[in-house]
């Protein structure tokens, strides 16, 4: 192998890396439904509506997210 064939294997390499951590993040951030409502990733008890109101990307609800956030 030549530097051109390295370089190319450790871009796809790189690309396929970055490829697999991308989705394991997109999947992670997927809310989870249930009957129609969103439920917390973490107790899976159903989010109030007007906390979705806020930003719909939320996937948990206030206590989950503020142990989240004391755990990081």
């Amino acid at each position: 192998m030549d530097e051109i064939d390295l370089a190319q294997e450790a871009e796809a390499r790189f690309t396929r890396q970055a490829l697999a951590r991308h989705k394991a993040q997109a999947q992670a951030e997927t809310p989870l439904v249930e009957g129609g409502a969103r439920v917390c990733r973490d107790c899976h008890e159903v989010i109030p509506w007007a906390r979705l109101r806020i930003d719909p990307r939320i996937v948990r609800c206030v206590d989950c997210q503020e142990a989240y956030e004391r755990r990081r």
